[in-house]
């Protein structure tokens, strides 16, 4: 089994969190916007992964894996505002298929932002007419928002971790009309300077039944930041034997970090090292840091070797088992 159906077998890929415990950044709004323009724009070729379907989770699915190609661009819309991105996307050997086409339409969410950007999506009523948008400026001085439409539920919220930003869909708000019964839509993402990562479930309206997964993660060279799921469990009664699952939490593994608190009130967070652990530069492994919130030191840590499968730290009425979300293959030391 690889670590990535590991993982699937735990139930470790929970929704992204999209706002931590703690102080919100204290980006102001116009920066936080320009920050995420500037990590989001890019020309990504990721693989992507149908890890789910009718036929249940399978290593047999990889043998639908497809390379597809995504190009993030700023456009200069001054109507609709500063800050638009133009997506489109593609498979990597068929340029002339596009599989999305659309603006991203960014703003603070909320009156004050709160560190929270809302990006909204637009699509277009005619796609193939303003295909390549982003390198033409006189078709895109020509676009006008009679030749736009939004998809209504379907706004993604990010929240800033580092250097990455973290979002996603909310709720049970984004259907899939083309689908029938009904189903709604669950998309998550990881985006950094040339890093995009994402996932896509597809979920029945009616039980909230899982119908389709499907995740994408760089094709050609890994990156020095890598997400990884956190299951965590806790008794109790303190005793291990008595062990249930609490929560699940994401991280990525270059000093990443999440919180959770416990029934009785405990809060907790979480810590990831591996390439940039500060006390040891040559040891190529991952260091899990369990901290209580307020202590001096920490609760425990463990390591593992860099291209593990898992890291786990347990600490009687607690477990913790974290796996890599996207497949190591490739990872380097």
């Amino acid at each position: 089994m690889t670590p990535f159906c590991r993982l699937l077998a735990w139930g470790l890929l929970a929704p992204i969190v999209l706002a931590r415990a703690g102080t919100p950044p204290q980006d102001d709004s116009q920066a936080l916007l320009s920050a995420l323009v500037e990590s989001w724009s890019g020309d990504y070729d990721d693989l992507q992964q149908v890890i789910f379907d009718e036929r249940g989770f399978s290593p047999l699915l990889f043998e639908d894996d497809e390379r597809i190609r995504t190009i993030v661009s700023p456009v200069e819309l001054p109507w609709l505002g500063p800050y638009v991105l133009y997506l489109e996307e593609f498979p990597q050997d068929d340029p002339d298929d596009p599989r999305r086409e659309e603006l991203l339409w960014l703003a603070p969410a909320g009156s004050s932002g709160g560190g929270v950007v809302r990006v909204r999506q637009l699509t277009f009523r005619d796609p193939e007419r303003w295909r390549g948008l982003y390198e033409d400026e006189e078709l895109a001085n020509r676009l006008r928002r009679g030749d736009l439409a939004a998809v209504p539920g379907c706004d993604l919220l990010f929240t800033r971790d580092g250097d990455l930003f973290r979002g996603g869909t909310v709720g049970r708000s984004c259907l899939d009309a083309v689908v029938t019964p009904r189903h709604y839509v669950d998309y998550q993402l990881l985006v950094g300077h040339g890093l995009n990562w994402y996932r896509k479930r597809l979920f029945r309206a009616d039980d909230d039944e899982l119908v389709r997964e499907t995740v994408g993660y760089d094709w050609y060279q890994p990156h020095q930041a890598r997400l990884f799921a956190c299951r965590v469990r806790w008794s109790r009664s303190g005793r291990p034997a008595n062990l249930e699952p609490l929560t699940i939490v994401e991280l990525h593994d270059q000093g990443g970090r999440a919180r959770f608190t416990t029934p009785d009130g405990r809060g907790f967070e979480l810590q990831l090292h591996s390439a940039d652990w500060p006390f040891d530069a040559n040891r190529d492994a991952l260091i899990l840091v369990l901290q209580q919130l307020g202590a001096a030191e920490p609760v425990a840590s463990s390591w593992a070797a860099l291209d593990a499968e898992e890291v786990t730290v347990s600490v009687g009425a607690m477990d913790i088992r974290c796996g890599p979300i996207a497949p190591v293959w490739g990872v380097t030391s």
